[in-house]
């Protein structure tokens, strides 16, 4: 096996890429070398690369009085010659995790170095009216496809992530087939295209997965829509990270994109987001939600399974405060799927991975951003949580999503965030700063699409002491008897869904939680 610790490690990595003809070598820190072969990745049969290892190699490339630019750019590029005359040219990335080295075969040899002579030399600053060399290319990094896309265009100039920016427009480089298909699922009226490398596209109508009867998807066709929907390093992003999300335009359609790595090589998911931001009644939910917005502190949580439409019942919410209140709205989302025009609110929307690094991240900075309005794309880690409820607590209006079935789960999923010992002082927090939990569910109609069914709890004082006692078994019963308060049961929507025929028994029967309550509704 290689033996990386020696004094020449780099060389004898270089060694191995010359001797079995790779074009490229990929090192990244937490990760074994892969080579780059006639298109192909091979992870290389040693260990993972620890930071120190691969920083030794950064010292070995990047001179001595290049690290302070280096450090800075985040990136650069270098010449480098081993004691063999193997000549390489190397792209040195900073990363979160360390760093990320892509070693390219130059074109020539060069002479063996001298003891006496730097084993490194920064290549030439380009002239201002030459742009520079693309960093971390799919043709150079990006290990997935099997070749680079025709014509990907050149990556920009280092900026900060809070800087870039938010929507990556498309460009002319975006494979036919992809614009084609996006303008197809379109038509067709289709949440979801599904892309998936040697199978055929597939288009979610109506909750439904449809084979279109199209030629395979390549890999390369994958890669090439990702770099231009994504960004440049969106195929490396999945090779190292598993996966990327984004948001971006095709023609008219705007999109929420995740692309990620499977067995056979590379996946897209795009969901196909309405341009125009639609009311509570177009999404066939209840007009008194907009009561939510009209809190002036407190939590509010958007529950249900994924695919439940959520986030879009979010976008309604606040977009009825645009048009009705004056309020300072600041929006956390993964990524940015609507647009809001301005009208009555200040609203700043923030795409996580582009403004700010994480939704816990954007929440600290949200309190020093005098909002009336914060709004989470997803309440997921502890930190989130914990911050979220420090803000309803100061006085902020908080509206975020969770991934449950119904309200006692989704409070229970917040608590459970927490370690044991930290427990019953989340649920004292939580019932104090908690106002309601509207869960809704997606189903089919009868005649075709899909119609949400909504359970609404108010967190009463009877509801918020069985947060605090944890004896949330009970809250089904309250919400049963709790219409005077503006309670929906479940079961109760599911019926007037079925005696109006919008949905038939058998789907009220698969969502519904409590059979009995639901053939009680339906008699009357």
């Amino acid at each position: 096996m290689l033996d990386v610790r020696s004094v020449a490690a780099i060389d004898s990595l270089l060694r191995v890429m010359i001797l079995r003809d790779a074009e490229a070598m990929v090192v990244t820190t937490g990760q074994a070398p892969s080579l780059r072969r006639a298109g192909n990745a091979e992870p290389m049969a040693m260990p993972a690369l620890d930071a120190a290892m691969v920083a030794s190699f950064v010292a070995d490339v990047v001179p001595a009085d290049g690290r302070a630019e280096l450090d800075a750019r985040r990136s650069g590029e270098y010449a480098y010659a081993s004691a063999a005359g193997d000549a390489v040219t190397v792209t040195v990335e900073v990363t979160a995790a360390g760093h990320r080295l892509v070693i390219r075969r130059a074109t020539a040899k060069a002479a063996p170095r001298s003891a006496a002579a730097p084993a490194v030399s920064s290549l030439p600053a380009p002239s201002p009216a030459t742009p520079p060399a693309p960093l971390a290319s799919v043709a150079t990094a990006a290990t997935w496809a099997t070749s680079p896309p025709v014509g990907a265009a050149p990556a920009p100039a280092p900026m900060p992530a809070t800087m870039s920016a938010p929507i990556h427009a498309p460009t002319p480089e975006l494979p036919t087939s992809i614009r084609r298909l996006v303008a197809e699922a379109a038509g067709r009226r289709a949440s979801d295209l599904l892309l998936s490398e040697g199978l055929a596209p597939h288009l979610r109508v109506d909750g439904d997965v449809v084979t279109l009867d199209d030629a395979i998807v390549t890999g390369d066709v994958i890669a090439a829509a990702l770099v231009v929907l994504a960004g440049q390093d969106a195929v490396a992003q999945v090779h190292e990270r598993g996966s990327v999300d984004f948001g971006a335009d095709v023609d008219d359609v705007r999109l929420r994109g995740h692309g990620f790595g499977h067995e056979r090589g590379l996946g897209l998911a795009l969901r196909l987001i309405k341009r125009d931001v639609p009311s509570l009644v177009q999404l066939g939910l209840p007009a008194d939600l907009t009561d939510l917005v009209k809190l002036r502190s407190g939590l509010v949580l958007m529950a249900g399974p994924t695919g439940s439409g959520k986030s879009t019942t979010l976008v309604a919410l606040v977009a009825h405060l645009n048009r009705s209140r004056p309020r300072h709205v600041i929006t956390l989302e993964d990524p940015i799927e609507y647009q809001y025009q301005p009208d009555r609110c200040l609203i700043h929307q923030r795409e996580i991975g582009v403004h700010t690094p994480s939704f816990a991240d954007g929440l600290r900075a949200a309190l020093r951003e005098a909002p009336d309005v914060i709004v989470v794309g997803e309440l997921r880690d502890r930190e989130t949580i914990a911050i979220a409820l420090t803000a309803a607590e100061t006085g902020h209006l908080v509206l975020g999503t969770v991934h449950a079935p119904n309200a006692a789960v989704a409070i229970d999923r917040l608590i459970d965030a927490y370690p044991e010992h930290q427990q019953r002082q989340a649920r004292t927090q939580l019932a104090a700063v908690l106002r309601v939990v509207v869960t809704q569910h997606l189903l089919p109609t009868r005649t075709g699409g899909r119609i949400p069914a909504v359970e609404r709890v108010l967190v009463t004082s009877a509801v918020a002491a069985l947060i605090r006692k944890n004896e949330l078994q009970m809250l089904g019963a309250h919400v049963q008897t709790g219409r005077d308060h503006g309670m929906i049961p479940l079961e109760r929507n599911l019926a007037r869904l079925v005696r109006a025929g919008t949905i038939d028994l058998a789907t009220a029967r698969a969502v519904a939680g409590d059979l009995d309550l639901l053939e009680q509704s339906l008699r009357g």
